[in-house]
C-alpha cells in the first residue's frame, strides 16, 4: 500500500508544479510584452528557462541527493516528451497546424542536433563533473545570447505601471518557490518509488519525473499555437530541450559527481536521438506539422515507454 501513497503523492506534487508554472508563464508574458522581447526570444530565453524550471529544480536536487541517474534520466525523458508527445498532443488538442517557416526555426533545430550528442559523452565517461558543467552553461549563455538578437520584438500590448511591474515580480518569486517545494517531493518518492519497484532511478525521471515536468511546455505550445504564435511555440519546446541539456545538466554536473549507469540511460540515448532526428529532419522537409505527424511522433513516445518498462521492441 506504501507504493500507492507515493504515486499519490507525486500526483498532488505534478498538480501543483503545473499550477505555479501555469503562473510564472503567466508572469513572464507580461514582463517579456512590457520588455519587448521578440517571439523566438519570449518562446527560447523566457519561456522556455521558465517551463525547465520544474527540471531544474528536480535534477537540482536529485544530484545533492547523490542521485545523478534521476538528473540525466529527467533531462533525457523530459526531451524525449517534449519532441514527440507534447508536440503530438498540442497539434491535437490545439487542432492547429505547426507551422514551420522560418530560418530561426532550422536553426533551433540544428543547434538541438549537435547538442543531443552530450549526453552520449556523459554516458562515455559515466559520470558528471565541474569540467563538462562549465563548458554547458557557456553554451548556454552563447546561444542566448545569439538568440536575443533575432526576429521583430513584440510590444506591450497594454501599459504597466512601475507598481504593477514590481507586484508581477513577487507574484513570480512565489510561484517559483512552491516550484522549489514540490519539486522536493518528486525527487523523494521518485527514489522510494524507485528503491520498492527495483526499477534503476533514471528510469524513474525518464517517465513519471519526465512527463510530469514537461506539462508547462504542453500548456504554454498549446496556447501559443491558438494565438498563431509559431515561433514562440517553436522557441518554447526547443528551447526547452536544449535548456534541458545545457542550463540543467550544467548545474546538475557541477552539483554531483556521482556516477551514471549505461545499461539504464541506453535505451532513453536511442529514443533521444530518434526524437532529435526526427523532428531535424521535419523541419528541414516540411512546411507544418499536422494530425499525421503528430500521431507519428506520440507513436515514437508510446514504444519509448514500452522500452523503458522493459518490453524489448525491435532491435533495442
Amino acid at each position: 500500500m506504501i507504493i500507492f501513497f507515493y504515486l499519490f503523492m507525486l500526483a498532488i506534487s505534478f498538480f501543483f508544479i503545473a499550477l505555479a508554472s501555469d503562473k510564472i508563464i503567466i508572469y513572464t508574458t507580461k514582463l517579456s510584452a512590457y520588455y519587448g522581447l521578440s517571439q523566438m526570444s519570449a518562446g527560447f530565453i523566457v519561456l522556455s528557462v521558465v517551463t525547465s524550471m520544474p527540471e531544474l529544480f528536480v535534477s537540482v536536487l536529485a544530484s545533492l541527493s547523490s542521485q545523478g541517474g534521476i538528473s540525466v534520466g529527467n533531462v533525457l525523458g523530459s526531451n524525449v516528451a517534449n519532441l514527440t508527445i507534447i508536440i503530438g498532443l498540442a497539434v491535437l488538442l490545439s487542432k492547429m497546424h505547426f507551422s514551420i517557416r522560418s530560418t530561426s526555426q532550422q536553426e533551433l533545430a540544428q543547434f538541438l542536433f549537435i547538442l543531443s550528442l552530450i549526453p552520449l559523452f556523459i554516458l562515455q565517461r559515466g559520470s558528471m563533473g565541474p569540467v563538462l558543467a562549465i563548458v554547458l552553461l557557456i553554451l548556454f549563455v552563447f546561444f542566448s545570447l545569439k538568440i536575443s538578437k533575432k526576429a521583430e520584438k513584440i510590444h506591450a500590448l497594454e501599459f504597466m505601471r512601475k507598481k504593477d511591474l514590481n507586484k508581477t515580480i513577487i507574484k513570480f518569486v512565489i510561484a517559483v518557490c512552491f516550484l522549489l517545494f514540490f519539486s522536493k517531493i518528486v525527487v523523494d518518492n521518485s527514489i522510494n518509488i524507485a528503491e520498492l519497484a527495483g526499477l534503476p532511478p533514471s528510469v524513474i525521471g525518464a517517465t513519471l519525473v519526465a512527463i510530469g515536468t514537461s506539462i508547462p511546455e504542453l500548456a504554454t505550445t498549446i496556447q501559443a499555437l491558438r494565438k498563431h504564435f509559431f515561433d514562440m511555440a517553436f522557441g518554447n519546446i526547443l528551447g526547452s530541450c536544449i535548456t534541458n541539456i545545457t542550463l540543467i545538466l550544467g548545474i546538475a554536473s557541477l552539483l554531483s559527481f556521482s556516477e551514471v549507469s549505461t545499461l539504464a540511460t541506453g535505451g532513453m540515448m536511442f529514443f533521444g536521438m530518434l526524437s532529435t532526428l526526427t523532428v531535424w529532419y521535419i523541419v528541414n522537409t516540411r512546411r507544418y506539422i499536422g494530425k499525421k505527424i503528430a500521431l507519428v511522433l506520440i507513436l515514437i513516445y508510446a514504444l519509448f515507454v514500452l522500452q523503458q518498462i522493459g518490453f524489448s521492441i525491435l532491435i533495442f
